[in-house]
């Protein structure tokens, strides 16, 4: 389980999120004790969300397909995926 903890520093407030061994995973300094409060429970959502991460990379199972010699031709070009509305510029 991770925690998350809130410390005053001198003028300013330390959070720090831990893990279920105490090993530190992320730190910071906030001038308000909700702002380090916030910040905290922040990251602990944000690792939260990304999940666990393997340790070694596995391999992908996705195979290539073989490819056919064939050219992109129109009908082929029709059946990729288009956003739902036209990018435009800012």
């Amino acid at each position: 389980m991770m925690e998350v903890t809130v410390a005053k520093r001198r003028r300013s407030w330390e959070w720090r999120v831990h893990n279920h061994n105490g090993a530190l995973l992320m730190h910071g300094r906030e001038r308000t004790r909700p702002a380090a409060r916030y910040q905290g429970y922040r990251s602990l959502f944000l690792l939260l969300a990304i999940g666990r991460r393997p340790v070694e990379p596995r391999a992908s199972k996705v195979h290539p397909e073989p490819e056919t010699g064939r050219k992109a031709d129109g009908a082929d070009l029709a059946q990729l995926w288009r956003p739902a509305r036209p990018l435009t510029p800012d």
